[in-house]
């Protein structure tokens, strides 16, 4: 077995699905951050899908 050989490949990232994404920082711009707890924990990743919401929550400028 070579220096850089892995015992196991790495375990594949399920796929975020988008229009959950985008429901769920819609619901972050409204305010409503149960509805975006309960939309992106209903998912396979609710981490990753967490994380893809974050380019749909508007952000104020002070």
């Amino acid at each position: 077995m070579g220096l850089f050989s892995r015992k196991q490949s790495a375990p594949k990232a399920a796929a975020v699905d988008m229009d959950v994404a985008r429901h769920a920082g819609e619901a972050v711009n409204r305010g409503d951050l149960d509805e975006a707890k309960r939309l992106v924990d209903a998912t396979s990743d609710p981490r990753a899908h967490a994380f893809a919401s974050f380019r749909f929550i508007d952000v104020e400028d002070d």
